[in-house]
């Protein structure tokens, strides 16, 4: 739902009209298009898909300023009725004031979910917010910038090449996801959260304007004073989100810390008012976390709905949500994602999720790293990059195996170890932060939130006219992290426990007590049941050498593996993985048309 396109350069006519055509899927309101000619003779064309929950004016002109954008911008608002405080236009003379001044400025003041593009007739701004809410993509080819909220709207102009970029191959089966700017394509890029970029005689300027890992912790205050500074600032996040629409927000319920915070905030925030939630599960024979979400529907008497996935529930659609994915995420919650956004799709316009609690407050690799930097390197991890490479291991995907996928002439072509590590050697040596879990939770923010987690669910509400916001992963919420003592997120091995603590009154004490265990999708288990079939025929042997990539020997071997015995190696995954990325060259490489 909404979408944001356009490119600066000479006018072309048609080409704002066909970048609409590619995301059709997110102009279901229809659209609207703006420009201004620059001083150099191009414009700055830009279009934008109507967003469903907001009728706010989300494109203008005003005294030779051009500003478009997608999502919303948070606004200071004392009124009472928090889910009609956003309704007004946002682009009033008062808000292109600052940019006339200072753009760069300007863009720093904001906050909110969103991607923008501005220009004063001199300079032109693309810029993403500050946790990388929402998303954007960008190249330059043939004088022209061109910019999308999806890649494929980029290739509505028929010159620029579509060309995979190699490096990425194993950039995503070790991490499930494209990390940093890079995409899966060679020369496009995804726009980095907290960044806007600068476009002016050709030439592209990229600043990050939000450096969140500045504001560390540097005194201590007395425990509960964190504990109230968390406790206060996911009460403005939420405020901020209950504001976005005149219908009442849904939320999305996993039965963990973070989405029963934002639930509880949310109530307490809206206390006349039934809230609509929804949740997945697989099945009672897979392991579900079913008895947490009801304490909260009980407790807080939600208007609750329950979404019983199984294969046969998405299989006729999958390819098409991979389609709309637009570069390939081998995580197997894009499915969830996506059903659970169509049902909330169905009653409402805007949902908030618990995404943020694990960048910000613990993640599972948190521990693992801690113990691997507090015992130093092994003896035959002599190599300066030993840090990398645990964190590699970490994500547990194909790292091990990447030797045994590729073919031996994409291996040849690829330092694979080489190129993995020095995406992660700069945040390693960054002075800032200091501690060492403030940097792991700055990567998890930066890398993880920004490039996976935020992306998926964007794309996967928006292709359901739907805007997901994330009250646990604002700009605040960030603050608070890094203002609050490395000892107060993990207190021992107790992850998240400042925010257990600000939560304890207003959370059921099974779920703050219970470990962290994610969203357990059982492809394991589907891939020896009603998904086996489907992956045999599009892991087969013909397909997978006319692409030329992958091992077909080891591929078969993945498939076969026997469920009974095996018990280690992520076959599963593994084969989700592969299968995502199969439907992605399909239809992104293959048919180029």
């Amino acid at each position: 739902m909404g979408c944001l396109f356009g490119y600066v350069g000479q006018a072309n006519d048609n080409l704002l009209t066909k970048m609409a055509t590619r995301l059709s899927h997110r102009c279901h309101q229809g659209w609207e298009k703006d420009s201004l000619t620059l001083i150099d003779g191009t414009v700055l064309a830009v279009g934008r898909g109507i967003s469903r929950w907001g009728k706010q004016t989300q494109i203008a002109q005003h005294q030779q300023q051009l500003m478009a954008y997608d999502g919303v911008f948070f606004e200071q608002t004392t009124t009472t009725n928090l889910c009609q405080a956003n309704q007004t236009s946002r682009l009033t003379p008062e808000f292109f004031q600052p940019f006339k001044i200072n753009p760069e400025t300007a863009i720093s003041t904001l906050t909110g979910a969103y991607v923008f593009a501005y220009s004063d007739g001199r300079t032109c701004y693309l810029c993403r917010d500050h946790a990388g809410i929402k998303t954007l993509y960008w190249t330059v080819y043939q004088g022209y910038l061109l910019f999308a909220s999806e890649i494929k709207a980029l290739f509505a102009y028929a010159p620029l090449p579509r060309r995979m970029r190699y490096s990425a191959l194993p950039e995503y089966f070790t991490f499930s996801f494209i990390p940093t700017e890079r995409t899966m394509f060679e020369n496009i890029y995804e726009l980095q959260a907290g960044t806007y970029l600068r476009f002016q005689a050709g030439e592209v300027h990229l600043q990050r304007y939000f450096t969140v890992e500045t504001g560390e912790w540097t005194a201590d205050a007395p425990p509960m004073d964190y504990v109230e500074l968390v406790r206060s600032r996911l009460i403005a996040s939420t405020r901020d989100c209950l504001q976005v629409s005149r219908h009442t927000p849904a939320v999305f319920l996993s039965g963990g810390i973070d989405s029963s915070s934002v639930l509880a905030t949310a109530c307490q925030l809206l206390p006349e008012q039934q809230i609509p939630t929804f949740s997945v599960h697989f099945g009672t024979e897979y392991p579900n976390e079913n008895e947490f979400v009801r304490l909260m529907v009980e407790r807080y008497k939600t208007d609750h709905h329950w979404l019983h996935i199984r294969p046969r529930d998405f299989l006729e659609d999958f390819r098409e949500i991979i389609w709309r994915l637009d570069d390939p995420i081998g995580d197997p919650v894009t499915v969830p994602n996506y059903l659970l956004a169509r049902e909330a799709a169905k009653i409402t316009d805007v949902v908030l999720n618990g995404e943020g609690g694990d960048p910000c407050f613990g993640g599972p690799k948190n521990i693992p790293m801690l113990l691997a930097r507090l015992y130093g390197a092994l003896p035959n991890e002599s190599h300066g990059d030993w840090l990398e490479r645990n964190y590699l291991h970490t994500f547990q995907r194909a790292f091990t195996d990447l030797s045994q996928l590729f073919t031996p002439d994409i291996l040849r072509g690829l330092d694979i170890e080489s190129h993995l590590t020095q995406l992660l050697t700069p945040f390693f040596q960054a002075e800032k932060p200091v501690d060492f879990l403030n940097k792991l939770m700055c990567m998890n923010m930066r890398l993880k939130g920004a490039n996976l987690i935020l992306v998926k669910v964007d794309k996967m509400s928006s292709a359901n006219q739907l805007l997901a916001l994330p009250p646990l992963f604002s700009k605040q919420i960030m603050e608070a992290s890094l203002q609050c003592p490395p000892a107060l997120k993990l207190e021992g091995s107790i992850e998240k426990s400042v925010l257990k603590k600000a939560m304890m009154d207003f959370v059921p004490l099974p779920i703050i007590q219970r470990p962290k265990s994610g969203m357990m999708v059982p492809v394991r288990f589907w891939f020896q049941g009603e998904m086996q079939r489907y992956g045999k025929r599009l892991l087969s042997k013909s397909f997978l050498k006319r692409t030329g990539l992958f091992n077909p020997e080891y591929v078969q071997k993945l498939i076969s593996y026997d469920m009974e015995t095996l018990h280690t190696g992520r076959h599963g995954l593994k084969l989700w993985m592969l299968i995502t990325f199969l439907l992605w060259y399909e239809q992104m490489i293959e048919a180029k048309n």
